[in-house]
């Protein structure tokens, strides 16, 4: 049960973390927000790196607060991180052409899922627009 709290208020503080990101980027210039994904994702990137390293050379991998970090605080700050560590784990087992794979599906799949699902909202908003008669 301490794993799923850690979860779930890691999951807060990084959602938090998140956002706190986004709007002091903004305060300078809202042109820098892609600046804001970028720098969260490298922080959790470079974090779930230190993390995993960490929690695997002291044997602590499945301790609940090492799970509240990785899974909670750094997946609610960015999910890249996760990515980013699956990407290493599979060229650090010798499985290079599915970890290129893994990325380029990833790359691709991502923004393929992005473009459907702003034509999606765009026609939802069509629909709507049509059924209220303006």
């Amino acid at each position: 049960m301490k794993e799923w709290f850690a979860v779930a208020v890691g999951g807060m503080l990084g959602a938090l973390l998140r956002h706190v990101i986004s709007v002091g980027f903004a305060y300078i210039h809202p042109a820098w927000l892609p600046i804001a994904t970028l720098t969260a994702n490298m922080v959790g990137c470079f974090a779930i790196g230190v993390l995993a390293e960490w929690s695997h050379l002291h044997s602590v991998t499945r301790e609940w607060w090492v799970v509240g970090a990785r899974v909670g605080l750094l997946g609610g700050l960015t999910t890249y991180s996760a990515f980013a560590l699956d990407v290493v784990r599979l060229w650090h087992e010798n499985r290079n052409l599915q970890s290129v794979a893994f990325v380029a599906g990833h790359v691709i799949l991502g923004v393929l899922a992005v473009v459907l699902g702003v034509q999606l909202a765009r026609a939802w908003q069509a629909a709507e627009v049509t059924a209220s008669g303006n």
